[in-house]
């Protein structure tokens, strides 16, 4: 039985959002050190699985504008905001060109989420939202005729991106991480009754399978290394990449269904993870400026190494809740900024 609640909400699905969010923190701004391989090895994927069991197949024009409205015009609103302070820096240091604003919003309409033949994207983490809106139209394009369809669509994701990982092609635009990210989204459209029942199982079987996925978690991202779906890097093996991002997903949906069945009813803490779960984009968009200046003021106030691992998991939770009034009031006072209507 799926666990939701009258407005049929999967409520557990938001604490594995704000685990995601916070994970992005911390993987972001050198915070985690060495435990950066196993955060990037399943939180961008994790987002990913989300969208593909909360997908919805819409025709493709009704695709395109839901998506417009919901995901790329927050995604240009707040690449405008993290702009805006770096217009006034540069205007202050006399050092603002036409330049610098082109290659600024050229990396922006490209959807770029790293530097590349003299881009600069002004929010880098804005790569997901852009992706995420091209992976939206292409499963419309491939489902509008025939639901099936969404087998060729993996299958093709696959053959391109071993084909652009041998031939270490660049398409600058973030289609090569939207062909990452398909079957990830495809997996968790097709499988979502199977995946939510599984989840919510109330056995130790369950528990036990996922003890053994957790271990088996925890010996492969050494033998893969790094990954990062921002720039398409998968580690050693393309089939380990998604192996062990779909274990550790299942193991993190798994915790964060016990958390939500054990603090259900405490209403600050399902208030708290509403308003983050609501205002993922405020996190992805403005989450680095947050740790820049966190880090910043840390380190100058209280002499710490923010190089320790244990003092950069301190500057993602101060990060994390810098942001809940921002999102408070975006949520009440400017709902465009996260893709709703007031």
């Amino acid at each position: 039985m799926t666990k939701k609640l009258s407005d049929n909400r999967i409520y557990w699905l938001d604490y594995a959002k704000v685990i995601g969010v916070f994970l992005m923190i911390y993987g972001h701004g050198s915070l985690c050190g060495d435990l950066c391989n196993y955060v990037y090895s399943f939180h961008m994927p994790m987002f990913f699985f989300i969208s593909g069991i909360f997908y919805k197949p819409l025709p493709l024009y009704d695709t395109i504008k839901r998506n417009w409205r919901g995901l790329l015009i927050p995604y240009f609103l707040l690449n405008f905001l993290c702009f805006l302070p770096q217009l006034l820096a540069l205007f202050w240091h006399g050092t603002l060109t036409i330049d610098k604003v082109f290659y600024s919003w050229g990396a922006v309409l490209l959807g770029l989420g790293y530097n590349s033949k003299g881009f600069i994207p002004i929010s880098t983490p804005c790569w997901f939202i852009y992706a995420l809106f091209i992976a939206k139209v292409l499963m419309a394009m491939f489902l509008q005729k025939n639901r099936k369809n969404i087998v060729l669509l993996i299958v093709i994701s696959l053959l391109t991106t071993i084909v652009l990982q041998y031939m270490e092609i660049d398409l600058l635009i973030p289609l090569d991480s939207v062909l990452l990210a398909i079957p990830f989204i495809c997996i968790g459209y097709l499988c979502k009754a199977k995946i939510l029942m599984l989840v919510q199982r109330k056995d130790l079987l369950i528990d036990i399978i996922t003890l053994l996925f957790l271990l088996l978690w925890l010996i492969l991202v050494p033998i893969n290394g790094r990954v990062d779906m921002n720039t398409c890097n998968v580690g050693a093996s393309l089939s380990l990449f998604y192996i062990i991002a779909t274990i550790a997903t299942f193991v993190f949906f798994r915790i964060c269904y016990r958390l939500y069945d054990f603090s259900k009813k405490v209403k600050f803490v399902m208030g708290g993870v509403n308003i983050v779960s609501k205002s993922t984009l405020l996190y992805v968009a403005f989450n680095l400026t947050a740790i820049s200046y966190t880090k910043s003021i840390i380190a100058h106030m209280f002499h710490l190494s923010i190089e320790n691992v244990g003092i950069g998991f301190l500057i993602a939770v101060v990060v994390f809740f810098e942001h809940i009034p921002i999102c408070m009031f975006v949520i009440k006072n400017c709902p465009v900024l996260i893709g709703k209507r007031k």
